[in-house]
């Protein structure tokens, strides 16, 4: 099973001390529009294109799934229309299934399960108005899932889960496609972490080899893909590129090698080994694994009976883009002795710089839904 997250957030403005009380622009509307142009130029077209050609090449053999975030819908309907067109072509020949996820790609899972199945709501509604499909599978943000998003992807009628990485699960080995042990629950399909490093970072024909000459019998494989932040020229991107053109058709010249959506692949797989209980927010670490980002994330999400009691649409709209789990990237600590950066461009120099804007951002931001001027302290 092969799976793509395609999803690029707005990009947040610098926003100092004595821009409290004097400024709403929360973010760089001309550096999204230049990222977004990047992004659909530099790699999202072309790999759409490429994916539409394997479809047809090999007669509905190749197939794929993809999760377009509701943020980046939003953005290519206002300034991107032909790769919104290129994703519905792709989704008209039924080799992609558009997955579900968290509309605004955010943390909601941890912090609110009304907001979080509000989002994912949203983006049910946005993927069957856009692509004409009524989504069974379910990936939120990150791959994070444990109990409470298993069983609330249940009651929203999910058939299928995409989670991160299996190591660390209980009972659970990396590349297992595994059910929960009550009845009914949705079929959890892991991603298997190594093959899916290896997929963007191996030559692509050792790739394929290595696949041929490594699985055996009727495995299911779940290699996933992020996709944030690939603009032209990135080698992530340029590797993701490479792959589509060279490892699906190495491996579908052999008859023994398929290509499956997540329902299918849910409903040809074993169950695996129970996995009871998941180990709470499973796969978030890097993203609320430090107290630059606990605090900016429980500050942003204890605004949410205050937005909702102002009943404004505009307010609601402006916390929903605040919440993209980029900007905790932005705040990621891991690594920053090594040189080490996210897989989103960043506008800070520093994740203590970005802290210190985030909550100017949020200071201003409460400040407006209390029906203040935000006047700076």
């Amino acid at each position: 099973m092969l799976h793509f997250d395609v999803h690029l957030p707005l990009r947040l403005r610098k926003y100092g001390f004595f821009d409290i009380g004097r400024s709403r622009e929360y973010f760089d509307a001309e550096e999204s529009v230049a990222a977004l142009e990047r992004y659909a130029e530099g790699f999202a077209l072309p790999a759409a294109a490429r994916m539409l050609q394997l479809v047809r090449r090999h007669r509905g053999r190749f197939r794929v799934s993809l999760a377009v975030s509701g943020m980046l819908l939003e953005q290519l309907e206002k300034g991107q229309k032909p790769l919104l067109e290129s994703f519905r072509r792709l989704a008209d020949t039924g080799c992609a299934e558009m997955v579900c996820g968290v509309s605004h790609h955010s943390l909601a899972s941890f912090f609110s399960e009304a907001e979080f199945r509000r989002q994912v709501a949203l983006h049910r509604r946005a993927i069957r108005a856009r692509f004409g499909q009524m989504p069974r599978a379910f990936r939120n943000t990150e791959g994070i899932c444990d109990d409470r998003v298993v069983r609330v992807a249940r009651s929203m009628g999910f058939r299928v889960i995409l989670a991160g990485g299996a190591d660390g699960m209980p009972g659970c080995c990396a590349d297992a496609a595994c059910r929960p042990a009550e009845c009914g629950a949705p079929a959890v399909l892991t991603r298997h972490d190594p093959l899916s490093h290896a997929a963007v970072a191996e030559e692509a024909g050792a790739f394929a080899k290595r696949l041929v000459d490594g699985v055996e019998g009727d495995e299911v494989i779940s290699l996933v893909t992020d996709c944030r932040g690939l603009e032209g020229g990135e080698p992530r991107g340029e590797a993701v590129l490479r792959f589509l053109e060279t490892v699906p058709a190495l491996l579908l010249e052999r008859r023994n090698w398929r290509f499956l959506t997540p329902a299918e692949a849910a409903a040809q797989c074993r169950p695996g080994p129970a996995i009871r209980p998941f180990p709470p927010g499973h796969g978030g670490e890097a993203l609320l694994g430090n107290s630059l980002q606990r605090d900016a994330a429980n500050t942003l999400y204890t605004l949410e009976g205050p937005v909702r009691r102002t009943n404004s649409r505009r307010l609601l709209d402006t916390w929903r883009k605040l919440q993209a789990s980029d900007y905790m990237e932005y705040l990621c600590t891991k690594g920053l002795s090594e040189g080490a950066r996210g897989r989103t461009p960043t506008p800070f120099a520093s994740p203590y710089d970005a802290y210190i804007h985030t909550m100017n951002i949020l200071k201003d931001f409460s400040g407006r839904i209390g029906g203040k001027s935000g006047v700076r302290p």
